[in-house]
């Protein structure tokens, strides 16, 4: 009997290194702090991930323009964005003066697009009822000795209409022998008018 109640003794002692306190299991201290620690880091990356709304102090591409207001990465714009003082955290007093430059930003585009109208009804009134010409030098076939630039003739409109235009915004053919030729010219991004172009040969 007494060798028993010892084996009965031990059993309960072997199973109480086991259970805590009222049967609870215990678990191993290691665990808890693992589990603590992934916890903090998960908490980390998703306020890392976490967006925000920010107002550009610069262009940047693939992004906005200054003065605008972009939703980016609360990662993105602490390691990057304001450090190299490429924009601002929106505070109302930004949101504000985001708002008066993106409507003088505005302002200043509609400007330019009617002036650039105009300028394209000048063009049409004056080139777009007869064709320009341009006298180059030829040979008895027609070739031309060189070609024609867009210099060219940026500089023969100009000299019929008053409006200047830039040669790299002239669209035109190769043009190596007399003839008549449709030159586009760029005024804008939403403007463009076209001229109808004679080359005449001389020898």
């Amino acid at each position: 009997m007494m060798r028993l109640s010892l084996l009965v003794a031990t059993a309960l002692v072997g199973n109480a290194a086991a259970y805590g306190p009222a049967g609870v299991v215990a678990r191993p201290s290691s665990r808890l702090a693992s589990s603590r620690v992934s916890g903090i880091e998960m908490k980390k990356k998703l306020k890392e991930n976490t967006v925000r709304d920010v107002v550009l102090i610069d262009d940047l591409a693939d992004l906005g323009k200054k003065g605008e207001i972009v939703t980016v990465k609360k990662a993105y714009f602490r390691n990057y964005l304001l450090p190299y003082g490429i924009a601002e955290e929106a505070t109302p007093e930004l949101l504000a003066q985001a708002e008066e430059q993106r409507k003088q930003r505005e302002a200043e585009e509609l400007a330019a697009l009617k002036g650039c109208q105009e300028q394209a009804a000048t063009i049409e009134s004056v080139c777009g009822s007869s064709a320009i010409t341009i006298m180059h030098r030829a040979g008895p076939d027609g070739k031309l000795f060189g070609t024609v630039t867009s210099s060219e003739v940026a500089d023969l409109v100009e000299e019929r209409t008053g409006v200047k235009v830039d040669k790299k915004n002239v669209k035109m053919p190769a043009i190596g022998e007399a003839g008549s030729y449709i030159v586009a010219m760029k005024l804008h991004p939403k403007v463009e008018v076209t001229i109808n172009l004679v080359v005449v040969g001389q020898e």
